[in-house]
C-alpha cells in the first residue's frame, strides 16, 4: 500500500469511529489523499478531522477551500435527498405498503455525521406483490420507471437521485434458490424511522449478510470501494453483542463465498479494527496474506464503483463478458506475456461484443426465451451502446489486460469465478 493510502485509511478509520488523528506527525500529501477519498465518495466524512489538526499538518487553504466548498454542497444534497425519501416513505406507509430501507439509509445513521455519508441513490426492498402500488405512488410524485433488471428497478426523478426498487436481496433468482435469503429476512425486520416515516430496517445478522452480497457484487462486476467496508465497520462495531460471526461464515458458505468473506472480514480487521476474534480468521493458506493483500490494493484502486481509471472500466466491461470459471494462473506476469495476450484479447473481445444469452442484461432477456434471436439481440444491443467501441483499444493495451487479468487471477483464488 503507498504511503498516502495508508494515511488516508488510518484517517478514515479515525473520522468514523470520532478519534483524534494524533498519529499523524508531518505533513502529509494531502492532494493525493483528496484525489483518493473523492474516488471514494468518503471525502466529506475527512472534513471535520482538520478541526483536529494543528495548523501546520492541515492542507493548503486553496485545497481546504475546495475540500470545504465539496463538503457542504454534499451534505446539502444529502438533506435534501432525506427530505424527499422521507416524503416518498411516508405515502407508501399510508399506502399500508411494508418497506425495508436499505444501504445508505439506515448505515448513514451509524456515522458521526450522517449527512457526511453520501448516497448515490436510495434503495428499498418491497415484496413483489406490492410493486404495482409502488408504481402508482411514485408515478403520482412525477417519477418515472427507468431501468429494469432481474435485481431491481429503478425510478427516476429531475433534480433528485434515483429510488431503486428491490424484489430479492441477492444476485439472481437463482441464487434465492439456495437459501430463499429474501424471503426469509421479512419475519426478523425490526422498526425503524426514516425522519418520521415508519419503515423496517434487517436485522444485524441479515444487515451483514445483506452488506456481504451487495460487496461481492459489485467486486464481481467492477470492484468495490472503501466506504463499503466503513459501512461494514461502523455497524459490525455498533451490533457487536449482537453478531456471532461463526453464523455468518456458515450462511455465506452455504452460496460458497465463506473465502471471500473470511479475507474481507481480514481485512476490515486490519484496517478498521473490526472486533472479530484471533480464532476465527484461520489463515493456513500460504498465499493468504498476499491475496489478502491483493485484494486490498484492489479496493483502494477501484474507487466507489470501479470506475477510477479507464483501465479499470475497461476491465469492468471486459470481466462482464467473459466465461464463469477460468483455469488458474500460475503467475500474474505470465498472463500477460506476449504470446498469451493475442489469443487471450482476441477471445474476451468476441464474449464482449457477442456475449452468450446469459450474459446479456434483462433487457434482452427474449434472447434467453428464443436464442433464435441471439443475432438479434447482439445488434439491439450494440445500437444502443456504441460507446463500448470505444473500449477496442483496452484489449490490446498491455496495461489494461493486466488489469483485468490480475483481478481474474484474484478472483479465481477467493472462488468468486
Amino acid at each position: 500500500m503507498k504511503e498516502h493510502s495508508n494515511i488516508f485509511i488510518k484517517l478514515l478509520s479515525a473520522a468514523i469511529f470520532e478519534k483524534a488523528p494524533d498519529f499523524l506527525l508531518s505533513l502529509p500529501d494531502w492532494d493525493s489523499i483528496y484525489e483518493e477519498s473523492k474516488a471514494h465518495q468518503v471525502h466529506t466524512l475527512l472534513f471535520p478531522l482538520f478541526e483536529k489538526l494543528p495548523a501546520e499538518l492541515r492542507p493548503a487553504s486553496s485545497l481546504l477551500e475546495v475540500w470545504k466548498y465539496e463538503t457542504l454542497r454534499e451534505a446539502a444534497l444529502q438533506l435534501l435527498h432525506m427530505e424527499q425519501m422521507e416524503k416518498v416513505l411516508l405515502l407508501l406507509h399510508k399506502a399500508d405498503i411494508p418497506v425495508i430501507a436499505l444501504k445508505g439509509l439506515v448505515l448513514r445513521s451509524y456515522y458521526p455525521n450522517p449527512e457526511l455519508r453520501t448516497m448515490g441513490d436510495a434503495d428499498i426492498l418491497i415484496q413483489k406483490e406490492d410493486f404495482h402500488k409502488v408504481h402508482t405512488v411514485l408515478t403520482s410524485l412525477g417519477y418515472k420507471k427507468k431501468k429494469h433488471d432481474e435485481r431491481h428497478t429503478a425510478y427516476s426523478l429531475n433534480g433528485y437521485p434515483d429510488i431503486e426498487l428491490h424484489g430479492i436481496l441477492t444476485d439472481s433468482e437463482e441464487m434465492e434458490k439456495l437459501n430463499h435469503f429474501t424471503f426469509q429476512i421479512w419475519d426478523n425486520t425490526l422498526p425503524a424511522f426514516i425522519g418520521s416515516a415508519p419503515v423496517l430496517s434487517l436485522s444485524p445478522k441479515d444487515q451483514v449478510l445483506y452488506l456481504m452480497f451487495h460487496i461481492i457484487h459489485h467486486v464481481l462486476l467492477s470492484g468495490v470501494g472503501i466506504r463499503q467496508l466503513c459501512d461494514l465497520a461502523v455497524f459490525a462495531v455498533s451490533h457487536a453483542e449482537d453478531i456471532i460471526w461463526e453464523d455468518i461464515l456458515y450462511e455465506m458458505e452455504l452460496y460458497g463465498y465463506d473465502k471471500f468473506t473470511l479475507v474481507l472480514l481480514s481485512i476490515c480487521r486490519e484496517l478498521f479494527d473490526l472486533p472479530i476474534a484471533e480464532n476465527l480468521i484461520t489463515e493456513e493458506e500460504d498465499e493468504f496474506e498476499t491475496y489478502r493483500n491483493l485484494l486490498t490494493e484492489d479496493i483502494i484502486n477501484s474507487g466507489v464503483y470501479g470506475k477510477r481509471t479507464k483501465e479499470r472500466e475497461a476491465s469492468r466491461h471486459i470481466l462482464m463478458y467473459m466465461k464463469n470459471k477460468h483455469p488458474s494462473f500460475p503467475l500474474a506476469e505470465e498472463a500477460v506475456k506476449p504470446s498469451a495476450l493475442k489469443g487471450s484479447a482476441l477471445c474476451n473481445l468476441l464474449r464482449f461484443f457477442f456475449p452468450s444469452p446469459d450474459k446479456l442484461s434483462h433487457q434482452y432477456r427474449y434472447a434467453r426465451k428464443h436464442p433464435i434471436l441471439l443475432p438479434f439481440a447482439w445488434l439491439h444491443r450494440a445500437f444502443y451502446n456504441i460507446k463500448q467501441l470505444s473500449l477496442l483499444s483496452f484489449f490490446y493495451n498491455r496495461e489494461s489486460v493486466s488489469a483485468y487479468t490480475d483481478r481474474i487471477q484474484l478472483l479465481t483464488w477467493l472462488k468468486l469465478r
